[in-house]
């Protein structure tokens, strides 16, 4: 085949899932002037009507993840139309291991209340064709191929991109029968990669790392299926103690070196992903290799799941033997940068892919902004700010999983890491992302200096679990959706506003007192480690060196950060909370209703 230089772009986006499409969308919507200077490159067709082509885990949201797509891709109305709600996070332990047929048989934490913050259920499928359309009609260029190779990976020079242009195949066909066509070069001044494990630059560069010693011990792998119109009785609503849905909601099931996804992915139908992260330590990948042992495991250890998919109809069965693994660098000097798949995935235990996603393609734009303005010094300060915050972050949520191996199956140990973990996430990543505090150089600057004193603190903790675990100690059930266990009605899902940043509608760039959510933050945190504590040593605590060490690193900083935000409280005097609001106060001042004033019509 002949190979034909086509065309430049400004920006090749090398994959067209939903993190290379959510990645064009927010460009376009950021910088509309860059239509016709993006492109797209898929070996799957502009249809995406083939179910073997798009076969999707199911996406389950969380608040950041939530927001980055009703505000920052501004499909709010879309998926409120078009996807699953979703209330919360919802955990549940067998009381006994050989008895699980119903949802009585398990310890469950159930979300009390709406959410304060609507997340959604995301139909993979589904988001990422309607994506396909917006961004299209945004004015991004498709290309339906696949990359062959790129060159100038190793620095600053023009990329050029060698594609392999495919076939178009009958609607429904087997997508292996595409067939290459046409071989042709583009050229291009940056490029995303959104390739997902084909890691189209990483494996270039020699960038992937997927050695469990990067990854802080974890070596894990997952299979799941699909299954459609199950019966709705299994796994009904019936509590008279909670506001919100059972089915909309993701319910985790846990046991000994593994755990178990159920996802909704339409509404009313009882549309399900459902599928196992696994420990290979535990469980090696040979023993979930197919359907019929994957249902067999199900049948044996979480019936009620069996019961479920045998009531519907399953619709595929995948797996990946091998899941985790992250990259060197993410925001690249030499004009590239990796994100989604691409770049990271651990474990989707929390939901963090997406949380992920949001934060690289929004610092994507940002710098890019820059690059495009030929501001030369501000886009190298932001790679390289914006590459360290989101390797420190990606770590993080590596370390979300260390050991877990050993927890998950224990109903007390998980249960408190899990009460801790939503403490952090809602008092400390949601109110900087809602602040926009990831965007500021400065800030990433101070948050990759505490990176490692943060996980030592965890460190601490989880080496404390570990002992309650080893000796078998039972310290108690903790329920991360309701008060009254730690101090008044204070609990890590409902309490985490310390700034009213909802009710004020915070949503300007660090508009939001950040330095007073973590200075709270880190004083709940203080008394979340003095009640663990007690519970795995009683008395003893006292005399341990790893409490006085937790309880003096936490102290400091509830100390340094509430003097931090009575300063930043002090410089944000005069500045509204809001602009939208704040103009709408000052319109009004010149408002006046006449009530004699009828505009005529027609009748």
């Amino acid at each position: 085949m002949d190979t034909n230089i086509i065309n430049h772009y400004d920006i090749i986006i090398i994959g067209g899932g939903i993190a290379g499409l959510s990645a064009t969308r927010h460009l376009l919507l950021k910088m509309p002037e860059l239509s016709g200077r993006i492109a797209v490159i898929e070996p799957r067709s502009e249809r995406r009507d083939n179910l073997d082509e798009d076969y999707k885990v199911g996406e389950s949201t969380v608040e950041v993840s939530a927001m980055f797509f009703a505000k920052e891709l501004e499909l709010q109305d879309y998926l409120i139309e078009n996807h699953p709600p979703k209330f919360s996070l919802q955990f549940h332990w067998p009381r006994e291991l050989s008895k699980t047929d119903t949802i009585e048989d398990y310890y469950s934490t159930w979300a009390v209340k709406n959410p304060d913050i609507q997340a959604f259920q995301l139909n993979r499928c589904k988001i990422e064709r309607d994506l396909l359309k917006m961004v299209i009609d945004q004015g991004a260029v498709y290309y339906h191929g696949r990359v062959r190779n790129v060159d100038n990976l190793d620095n600053d020079e023009i990329k050029s991109i060698d594609v392999e242009i495919l076939s178009e195949v009958e609607s429904g066909s087997d997508f292996k029968l595409q067939q290459p066509i046409e071989r042709i070069t583009l050229t291009t001044n940056y490029i995303v990669d959104a390739s997902g494990r084909n890691f189209t630059v990483g494996s270039r560069t020699d960038n992937i790392l997927k050695d469990p010693k990067y990854l802080f011990g974890l070596d894990n792998a997952s299979s799941w299926v699909r299954v459609k119109n199950t019966e709705r009785s299994l796994f009904d609503f019936k509590s008279q103690d909670v506001t919100c849905s059972w089915t909309y909601d993701t319910n985790h099931f846990f046991g000994p070196g593994y755990w178990i996804w159920m996802i909704p992915l339409e509404r009313g139908s009882r549309d399900y992903s459902i599928g196992v992260s696994y420990h290979r330590d535990k469980i090696q990948p040979s023993q979930l290799n197919s359907l019929d042992k994957f249902m067999s495991f199900l049948e044996k250890n979480q019936k009620l799941l069996y019961n479920l998919i045998k009531s519907g109809e399953i619709v595929d069965f995948h797996r990946w033997p091998k899941l985790a693994h992250t990259s060197k660098t993410f925001f690249s000097k030499n004009n590239w940068c990796v994100i989604g798949d691409a770049a990271a995935i651990f474990d989707p235990f929390y939901s963090t892919g997406m949380v992920m996603i949001a934060m690289e393609i929004e610092c994507l734009t940002e710098m890019l902004k820059f690059k495009l303005s030929n501001a030369t010094n501000d886009y190298n300060r932001r790679v390289e700010a914006f590459d360290k915050l989101i390797r420190c972050v990606t770590q993080i949520n590596n370390h979300l999983i260390k050991d877990h191996s050993n927890h998950l199956g224990n109903a007390s140990i998980m249960s408190w890491r899990i009460y801790f973990e939503s403490s952090t996430y809602f008092s400390i990543l949601l109110p900087a992302y809602i602040g926009k505090y990831h965007l500021c150089p400065i800030f990433s600057d101070h948050f990759t200096t505490d990176h490692e004193n943060g996980l030592a603190l965890r460190n601490q903790l989880l080496a404390t679990l570990d002992y309650a675990n080893e000796n078998s100690i039972n310290i108690g059930f903790m329920d991360n959706h309701r008060g009254g266990q730690l101090l008044g009605d204070w609990s890590p899902t409902s309490s985490w506003d310390y700034d009213h940043a909802l009710s004020l509608a915070k949503y300007g760039h660090k508009r939001l007192n950040l330095p007073k959510c973590l200075s709270w933050s880190n004083f709940y945190l203080s008394l979340i480690i003095c009640k663990l504590y007690y519970r795995v040593y009683g008395i003893g605590a006292l005399w341990n060196s790893s409490f006085f060490k937790s309880i003096s690193n936490t102290t400091y900083r509830f100390s340094k950060f509430y003097f931090l935000s009575k300063l930043h409280s002090f410089n944000m005097i005069g500045t509204p909370d809001n602009d939208y609001y704040d103009k709408i106060q000052k319109d009004f001042k010149s408002y006046k209703y006449d009530q004699n004033n009828i505009i005529d019509w027609k009748y």
